[in-house]
Order: structure tokens, then C-alpha cells, then sequence
């Protein structure tokens, strides 16, 4: 019997509190906009943690690092609150110089063993071709730390009591194994990502017509117009497991 067929795909919809971990100050709403906004609809908790402050994320040479990471926080708080988040969390580094593995695993960590969520979302750090460091990094510290957060004697900062997340959810993906109906969300997430106005000076039809191509194709064949396509696994498939994959 295939592992799936005997421990089932996770149900996001079944969690109290959903911890959502994005690279920069955009990147929940493009990757899972629609699907924060449909789990906040079901009075499930979301709380935001954002890794880096998204300061070089311009191609305006005139903007500061400074100003530009000040711009980008007003705007993650507002995106997050209307997508439903009711709690916001920043570590502050900056954009691009995300640390190496251990210590961003140890951070996020911290924070979930204090927000002691039921669910992670997070970028899939194993996109083919992800070029982003911080991506491929926030990922990996993301699993990673759902991982461990569970043993007592693994080190976070600060430290708490040890909690197991039980499931994780990784969006931006090529093997999914969840498609969320976003139909009745996806105008509030396509708002939520406008309100990132700094990311998108120029270009914004070709940015929402990709999105909403995307979403048509994911929800072809199942019975709505617009999904949202995720990788969700059970935590304990994250370690020494070869069927992962195909899960």
C-alpha cells in the first residue's frame, strides 16, 4: 500500500493556527494569498513571520535600503491584515543576506515554539531553478525547524517549550498534492498582493494575468475555476522518508 493511501494528505482546513513563513514582505500573498484568505475565512488563526526586511527588492536606484524596507513593512501589514493574519512577526534581516541554515533554523524555531502553530506554509525551498538564496534558505530553515521544534534538547532563541508541528504546506511548487478552491477568495488575495505597490511599479496586467492563468490551470478538471496549488506533508515525511516525493 502506497504511504499516502495510509496516512492520508494533511488537511490544512483542520488546523487552529497557521503559521505563515515568507522570505520577503510579498511573498505569502503571491504564492498563497488565496488560500490564507480561505483558511481565515474558517476562523483559523494565521500569524505572519516575515525573514527579511525586502530592502533591496527595487530596480530604483533613487530609493534607499532604509526607505524601501520602511515602504515594504507598511505594506506587508496592511496585505497580511486583509488577507486575515492577526498577528505579525519580522526577524529582521535584510534583504538578500539571510544567514546560513543552522542559525536561521534556530530562529524560526523560536517562533514556533511560541506561536505553537498546527500548520507551516512556506516557498518550496526544492523549486527546480530557484535562484533566490533566501528562498532556497527560508525553506530549508522552515522544514528543518519544524523538524526539531518537537525535541526538547534541540537549541531555538529564545527558548520555549518544545512543540510539533504536524503538518507543512509548501506553495510556489511543482509536485503539489492540494488544490485549494480559491474562487471565493481570490479577488481579496489579487487586492492583498496590489497593496505591495513597491514591487509593482510598472507591468502589473502582466503580473495578474500570470496569476490568474495559473490558478485556471491548477483548477482545471476539478470542478472550480481557480486554485491554489500546494505540496502539503505530514511533518515525519521530512526526514529519511523516500516517499516524500511522490507524496
Amino acid at each position: 500500500m502506497p504511504l499516502k493511501d495510509f496516512l492520508g494528505v494533511p488537511r490544512l482546513d483542520r488546523a487552529k493556527r497557521v503559521l505563515c513563513v515568507q522570505p520577503h514582505p510579498d511573498d505569502n500573498e503571491l504564492g498563497a494569498g488565496g488560500t490564507i484568505a480561505w483558511l481565515a475565512s474558517l476562523d483559523i488563526e494565521i500569524v505572519y513571520l516575515t525573514v527579511t526586511d525586502g530592502s533591496i527588492g527595487t530596480q530604483d536606484p533613487s530609493i534607499s535600503p532604509e526607505r524601501l524596507a520602511e515602504t515594504r513593512r507598511g505594506e506587508a501589514e496592511r496585505s497580511a491584515r486583509h488577507l486575515g493574519a492577526s498577528q505579525l512577526l519580522w526577524l529582521g534581516y535584510r534583504d538578500g543576506d539571510v544567514p546560513e541554515e543552522r542559525e536561521l533554523t534556530a530562529r524560526i524555531m523560536g517562533v514556533i515554539r511560541q506561536v505553537k502553530p498546527d500548520a507551516v506554509l512556506v516557498p518550496d525551498p526544492w523549486l527546480p531553478y530557484e535562484a533566490h538564496r533566501d528562498h532556497r534558505l527560508t525553506g530549508l530553515a522552515t522544514a528543518a525547524a519544524c523538524i526539531l521544534g518537537g525535541f526538547p534538547h534541540a537549541r531555538s532563541g529564545p527558548e520555549a517549550p518544545p512543540h510539533s508541528v504536524p503538518m507543512v504546506g509548501f506553495y510556489c511548487t511543482t509536485r503539489p498534492n492540494t488544490w485549494i478552491n480559491v474562487d471565493a477568495t481570490w479577488s481579496r488575495k489579487m487586492e492583498a498582493v496590489r497593496m505591495h505597490a513597491s514591487q509593482f511599479p510598472e507591468g502589473w496586467a502582466m503580473i495578474s494575468m500570470y496569476l490568474d492563468m495559473k490558478a485556471r490551470e491548477f483548477a482545471q478538471g476539478r470542478g472550480f475555476t481557480r486554485a491554489e496549488a500546494l505540496k502539503v506533508l505530514p511533518t515525519i515525511l521530512l526526514h529519511f522518508n523516500v516517499d516524500s516525493e511522490g507524496y
